[in-house]
């Protein structure tokens, strides 16, 4: 079976997420890509399955309110 390729910004819009952080997700190993020419391409059944895992929140805490 072949496999069906994506772009970054195709990814980004799968994960509601920018493409810059599918590209920090990428630099941390935590999707695999493959680097064709100057485009960075990543197979969609991993971004899909990425996507449908839960995952922590994480960024800043919300502020206390006193």
């Amino acid at each position: 079976m072949s496999e069906q390729y994506i772009t970054t910004s195709e990814a980004a819009n799968l994960l509601g997420v920018s493409a810059s952080r599918v590209r920090q997700l990428i630099l941390e190993g935590r999707l695999n890509s493959v680097k064709i020419g100057r485009d960075q391409l990543l197979i969609k059944s991993e971004v899909d399955d990425f996507a449908s895992k839960p995952r922590a929140r994480t960024g800043r805490p919300k502020k206390l309110m006193s």
